[in-house]
């Protein structure tokens, strides 16, 4: 399975590199910051925030006034970073089941939605919020020096007694 996560992971490049990502978006780290990183491409936007005790992940369309959640509630930070390269990387937007927790499918071609109880493929059920550090994000997710760097800006100081 690792060598088809690799494989899948050189043709999205090629893919993306030839101008056609999903939705032909050309996606730009805008700003990354202690407390929030931005995504942009054309009129839509990707922000990752600390918000309580987590992270919360949005997408918002300036032009339409129109902002939704990719997270349910706040998350961890690797979580919601992870929900946010789904998004930028391949338009999905995870769905919840039933107990409130985010998943995607991920089938022989690669990350999908999954819009059925019993899918038209067969797909393996990867849950998104218990994700706390960058070596747990599936394959088929570009895990590259960039958003090592932003994890670390992120991540909250940790206290020397924790």
């Amino acid at each position: 399975m690792r060598s088809l996560g690799r494989a899948w992971q050189r043709v999205r490049r090629a893919v993306s590199l030839s101008g056609n990502s999903p939705g032909n978006l050309t996606w730009s780290l805008e700003w990354s910051r202690k407390t929030e990183t931005r995504w942009r491409a054309t009129d839509e936007i990707v922000d990752c925030f600390r918000f309580a005790d987590g992270y919360v992940t949005t997408v918002r369309y300036p032009s339409r006034e129109v902002t939704w959640q990719l997270t349910p509630g706040y998350v961890p930070l690797a979580s919601a970073l992870l929900m946010a390269r789904l998004y930028v990387e391949y338009g999905l937007t995870p769905q919840t089941d039933p107990d409130g927790r985010p998943f995607i499918g991920q089938s022989e071609r690669g990350p999908v939605q999954v819009f059925e109880e019993i899918p038209p493929e067969e797909v393996e059920y990867v849950y998104l919020d218990g994700i706390r550090t960058l070596e747990e994000f599936p394959e088929f997710v570009t895990v590259d020096e960039n958003l090592e760097t932003i994890f670390d800006r992120m991540i909250p100081a940790r206290s020397p007694t924790s």
